[in-house]
């Protein structure tokens, strides 16, 4: 039985709610439903955290989209939208340098075209800041067709696909769920079912 599109985002934010500042968004023109923040500061010091030797920042924005059928002109609304949005939070100013940031557009379907879905593939979008002295962006995406329990996402993305996909059909992680399902089956097949 599929699940559901607001099902599966509970799902998400659930499991994006544990190192994420998430806040629920309503948008008029975009089927944007939630956002997601993440920030780390790294540094390595000698001795004391007086003497620092380097400081840096991490960044990700995670954009959550929930449509019922993902078109190509949506798609690319919503991309560009997060590109947009997130490229604006990106701050070299500061003291703090800037390592990399992270902009995550998520889209959750019920159906997907195929032409939006190759367009999601081939998304190349990568921005170095002074050749990469003052840190980097790369953009992921990913859509969870829930009609077909399917994920797809581009290159950056392979990471965020493999959580979509635990959090589409989650693993049996437990010993004891291994181990009723194996005696489950061995009392069928003894019983000749």
């Amino acid at each position: 039985m599929p699940v559901t599109r607001e099902e599966f985002l509970k799902r998400l934010l659930n499991g994006y709610s544990r190192s994420y500042d998430i806040e629920f968004v309503q948008h008029n023109e975009l089927p944007l439903v939630a956002t997601a923040q993440f920030h780390v500061s790294e540094s390595q010091y000698i001795l004391s955290k007086k003497a620092t030797m380097w400081t840096v920042d991490s960044d990700e924005y995670v954009y959550f989209f929930s449509v019922p059928e993902l078109t190509e002109d949506i798609y690319s609304r919503c991309i560009q939208y997060a590109c947009d949005n997130g490229m604006a939070k990106i701050d070299l100013t500061t003291k703090q340098p800037h390592m990399c940031t992270r902009l995550v557009a998520l889209f959750l379907c019920d159906s997907a075209d195929a032409a939006a879905l190759i367009r999601l593939k081939k998304c190349r979008i990568y921005k170095s800041f002074q050749f990469s002295f003052k840190g980097w962006m790369e953009f992921h995406t990913a859509a969870a067709d829930l009609g077909k329990e399917s994920v797809v996402s581009n290159n950056y993305g392979r990471d965020t696909a493999k959580f979509l996909k635990n959090a589409l059909n989650p693993p049996v992680g437990r010993r004891g769920d291994y181990r009723r399902n194996f005696l489950s089956r061995l009392f069928q097949k003894r019983k000749g079912v």
